[in-house]
């Protein structure tokens, strides 16, 4: 069965997809990925903003479903209508057998832009969170002064420590990659300035995108997922990134400890905030 290039990739909510993929359905979801062979389906439904994946069941079974919602309308009917006419030519498929049995879930792996922007969430939720308990600490002693102290103070030490966190986590990215990764060329695309083509040891050829100006480009990836690639950069500019993601990092830090020890002294009664002196 042939693949039919004009079936669109549909995308819902919660970074939910569905994409045609030769002779199955693939349905990427924010935790896993399922694979529902062509065989195993029976109807797909455009339904407005909807788009429903009914599966084969035996008669008087209850069929089971995969729902996406928050779809283009376009999109979906587009999407239904192709599936739909390529069911009837599918190998082995039987309308009356149980769907579920030839459907694989898996887990879909954490991608490496994923992991750094959990990791940026969840430090910029900590460090705003220990300025609202030392806020609510030091308005509890008796110093709401102190909150309009801190508020300022904690925004910049927040800002501060998360910029610091982003730069040493893409310095040690690119050090890490340059060290331990492959090193090769890629090539330029002649009719697509900035981009450049490598072949990563599988054979599959691979996109990264920079600023044009030559026939190629240094890159180094990730053995083990090919698709992590960095450009690698001269050491001046891996070393001001070093020092700029340490001083802020080291800012935020030393600001959020002066903060944490001021508010130890005015729960002991050793520091006033209204009057220091």
């Amino acid at each position: 069965m042939s693949i039919t290039p004009s079936i669109p990739v549909v995308q819902g909510r919660a970074k939910t997809t569905l994409q045609y993929e030769g002779d199955a359905l693939l349905l990427s979801r924010r935790h896993d990925e399922v694979r529902i062979p062509l065989a195993a389906v029976a109807q797909v439904r455009a339904e407005g903003r909807s788009l429903t994946v009914e599966l084969t069941a035996p008669a008087g079974a209850t069929s089971y479903a995969h729902r996406i919602d928050g779809v283009s309308e376009a999109a979906a009917v587009m999407f239904a209508a192709a599936v739909n006419a390529a069911l009837p030519g599918t190998a082995g498929r039987d309308t009356a057998a149980d769907g579920t049995a030839l459907v694989e879930t898996r887990d879909r792996p954490v991608s490496r832009r994923e992991r750094k922007t959990r990791l940026i969430k969840r430090w910029a939720a900590a460090t705003l969170g220990l300025l609202v308990l030392l806020c609510v600490l030091v308005a509890v002693a008796g110093q709401p002064i102190g909150i309009l102290i801190y508020t300022p103070a904690g925004l910049v030490a927040a800002a501060s420590s998360v910029a610091g966190v982003v730069a040493l986590t893409d310095w040690h990215r690119e050090w890490r990659l340059m060290r331990h990764g492959i090193t090769a060329f890629a090539a330029e695309v002649p009719e697509r300035p900035g981009q450049y083509l490598y072949v990563d040891p599988a054979g599959m050829i691979r996109n990264v995108f920079t600023w044009p100006g030559g026939m190629a480009v240094k890159v180094s990836y990730d053995p083990q997922d090919p698709g992590n690639v960095v450009l690698p950069r001269r050491a001046f500019s891996r070393r001001v990134e070093l020092c700029g993601g340490l001083f802020f990092a080291g800012l935020g830090l030393a600001t959020f400890a002066s903060l944490i020890a001021l508010t130890v002294g005015v729960l002991l009664g050793t520091f006033d905030l209204q009057d220091p002196a």
